[in-house]
């Protein structure tokens, strides 16, 4: 456990210097108008200090057994499992919502988000499970912190309310929300395994979007699109375009 915080707090006070000396550019803050990098990593942080907290005894049985055990009274032998599915609705939103925005960053941008900030939030979570040993509320694997579905979620619930503001980021974290509930009723996580996995997913957004002007120079050339056309049967034709320029 003490290794784990110890990474969390060295990877938090890596993304400060390093987002400081990004904001630093007045391009990077236009484009994008953000806050100064501290705001974005004070909930984050807060979560995963919630759950790394919540791995101690105290936590576990004076919060996460009298949980279970509230659960388990209400869910008897009915088990809910959206939440497999559920997880990725808040980033596939991030990427569509686009359709109806004009002038807006446009496919590329929000592929190299998504994709950026999925394997940011993959490398954590796996970083987490590998390092901390809790055993899982149904007994399953000493995998349980944290939460990957509720990370996937939350991450795609902060992508969508930065990108298209309060009103859509409030339904994007009610779904995050629902995930991660969904997770501890179904017997698959802890209360603090929900609490780091969403403080995981929050942080992987911003990191992916403090890294999006090195992908833009990065990929200056290449163009990705999506395309729709019909066959000569009628049958239609749905896909991505890809376009380098030399």
């Amino acid at each position: 456990m003490k290794r784990f915080v110890l990474a969390c707090l060295f990877l938090l006070s890596f993304c400060r210097a390093v987002s400081a000396n990004w904001l630093e550019r007045t391009d990077f803050v236009d484009s994008l108008r953000i806050k100064p990098a501290v705001a974005h990593i004070i909930a984050p942080a807060i979560l995963l200090g919630a759950g790394a907290f919540g791995l101690g005894k105290y936590y576990h049985n004076n919060i996460n057994i009298p949980s279970k055990d509230f659960l388990a009274d209400i869910r008897k032998n009915f088990y809910i499992r959206a939440d497999d599915c559920l997880q990725y609705v808040p980033l596939a939103a991030s990427m569509l919502l686009c359709i109806d925005k004009k002038n807006r960053d446009g496919w590329q941008d929000k592929i190299l988000l998504a994709g950026t900030g999925t394997a940011i939030m993959g490398l954590l979570v796996t970083a987490g499970k590998s390092t901390v040993a809790s055993l899982r509320p149904d007994g399953s694997k000493w995998n349980s912190f944290p939460s990957g579905h509720t990370a996937m979620a939350f991450l795609g619930a902060e992508l969508v309310r930065m990108e298209y503001g309060p009103l859509w980021g409030v339904a994007a974290y009610f779904i995050a929300a629902t995930t991660g509930v969904l997770r501890m009723y179904n017997e698959r996580h802890w209360s603090n395994d929900v609490l780091g996995g969403a403080g995981v997913g929050i942080l992987s957004a911003h990191i992916a979007y403090w890294l999006l002007p090195v992908e833009r120079k990065l990929l200056g050339k290449i163009n990705l699109f999506p395309y729709y056309s019909k066959y000569a049967d009628g049958q239609p034709s749905v896909g991505l375009a890809l376009n380098y320029t030399f």
